[in-house]
């Protein structure tokens, strides 16, 4: 138990550092949730609202702010579905896949310099490392919503 305190306390240090420059998007005039539901967008193309707030962890009223600000921005469209028209899909313009690009670009950067000190033996292992911790995660996800499924 004493180990799973350190990997907590570490965890705790760590994810403010880089949570301080990865959730920095004023440069691009965005906040740090309509940076991810557009890097979700990148990802999965046009999604629901619906489908969209379990993914970002708010409401569906939540997403409709968001996607109305991103709207005004140029960075989406709605578009509604061509088999259900009360379906209305977000999707990401043109100019809003670059500017998740030009963000990830930057992030990208950021993290070359961070972890530039390290070697490529060290970045290896850390890769390898978050890979296995990803996998924990997803594994410890999967068994909570099986449980929580369950009568």
């Amino acid at each position: 138990m004493r180990r799973m305190k350190t990997i907590y306390q570490k965890l705790e240090s760590i994810f403010p550092k880089y949570y301080q420059y990865i959730n920095n998007p004023t440069c691009y005039g965005l906040t740090p949730a309509e940076v991810y539901l557009l890097q979700i967008l990148r990802k999965k193309g046009g999604c629901s609202v619906t489908a969209l707030a379990p993914m970002l962890g708010v409401t569906p009223g939540t997403v409709t702010n968001l996607t109305d600000r991103l709207n005004n921005k140029g960075y989406v469209v709605r578009e509604r579905g061509e088999e259900d028209r009360r379906v209305v899909q977000i999707i990401p313009t043109e100019e809003g896949l670059k500017l998740v690009d030009k963000i990830n670009e930057d992030r990208i950067a950021m993290l070359a310099r961070v972890f530039g000190k390290l070697d490529d033996r060290s970045i290896d292992d850390l890769v390898r490392m978050l890979e296995d911790i990803d996998q924990c995660f997803s594994e410890y996800r999967q068994e909570t919503k099986t449980k929580a499924d369950r009568p």
